[in-house]
């Protein structure tokens, strides 16, 4: 193969002092200078013959007679590559082989960055790359609470194919989700057998109504209805999950600004029991229940095990809330 392409490239430079401008495409570009048309080569393209073709590898933009583009688009440049991987050629070099094949139209010539090449097969543009992302990931959206849309594509500039019965395949790495999504590009041939594989991403917004401050709260502010509204927002430019407006009572574990979407995180349960409540201590044996009195040294909910003070020892040990009066710490030997 690198035998094959520098025997092409052998001949490209070889091309470029062999071809000159043809009468008619000299006076075209003297015509240009009174028009508004330009010739713009593409960023991926394919051949098909032993000689590339200015019709192939690029197309009119603007106003250009359409007898005058059949013209030139059968303007041969420069020799095809050979049949394989395709080859790339970056700008400068393009713009020298233009300048060299058809320097009267080089001054009318739109470049792109770099273009590829390739002899035979089928090109997937930037575009129908795109296109077939849309195609395959639209149905995912529905997955996503509320509205799901996509922007910011990060693609391949092109994706060649050995023959144009070969199709594409857009899948996303993980289940579909807000924010910058990661993708899987494969080409299947007709057999279903992958014979590709190429990665991109797309960012997913995602847009829906998110419980809100109506005032400022305050940490340990109990959650009202009266303190809560709903905002269209977009969940991709969230920093955590939000809130589904569902359970509690609740109560604030951070302060949070009005207008600002309240989020799982910054609710907690309503303690049973606050620290430094006075509460009563249950000491149980198997035949006696001893009752002292105590102080929690934490917030609690029932269920929940929190250390508390023997205020008659002054002993820290854990108990179980009851209550919100009564503090379960075991059996006598503690």
């Amino acid at each position: 193969m690198a035998r094959s392409l520098r025997t092409f490239f052998l001949l490209f430079l070889a091309t470029l002092f062999c071809v000159g401008a043809t009468p008619s495409a000299a006076a075209a570009a003297k015509a240009a200078d009174n028009t508004t048309w330009r010739i713009r080569f593409l960023e991926a393209a394919v051949v098909e013959g032993d000689t590339v073709r200015l019709g192939e590898v690029a197309v009119p933009v603007g106003e250009m007679p359409p007898a005058l583009w059949g013209e030139l688009a059968a303007r041969e440049l420069w020799p095809s590559p050979p049949k394989g991987k395709p080859v790339n050629m970056t700008r400068p070099r393009l713009q020298e082989a233009v300048m060299q094949t058809m320097r009267d139209l080089a001054p009318y010539c739109l470049f792109p960055g770099s273009m590829a090449l390739q002899r035979g097969g089928a090109v997937l543009t930037k575009e129908r790359i795109q296109q077939q992302a849309v195609n395959d990931l639209t149905p995912l959206l529905a997955s996503l609470a509320g509205e799901g849309t996509m922007s910011d594509f990060r693609l391949p500039n092109a994706i060649f194919l050995d023959h144009s019965g070969q199709t594409l395949v857009v899948e996303p790495s993980k289940s579909m989700s807000a924010g910058r999504l990661s993708l899987r590009l494969t080409v299947k041939e007709l057999d279903g057998k992958a014979v590709q594989k190429h990665t991109g991403s797309v960012f997913i917004d995602n847009w829906a109504e998110v419980p809100c401050a109506t005032t400022p709260l305050n940490k340990d502010d109990v959650l009202e209805p009266a303190s809560i509204t709903f905002i269209r927002m977009n969940l991709a430019h969230m920093r955590g999950t939000p809130w589904d407006g569902k359970g509690g009572p609740w109560r604030m574990v951070r302060p949070i600004g009005v207008n600002q979407p309240i989020y799982q995180a910054d609710l907690g349960s309503i303690p049973t029991v606050r620290k430094g409540n006075k509460v009563t201590l249950l000491y149980e044996g198997k035949h006696i229940l001893l009752k002292v009195r105590g102080e929690t040294l934490a917030d609690g909910v029932v269920g929940e095990s929190i250390p508390v003070r023997n205020l008659e020892s002054k002993k820290e040990l854990y108990g179980i809330v009851q209550d919100a009066s009564t503090v379960s710490v075991g059996g006598l030997q503690q």
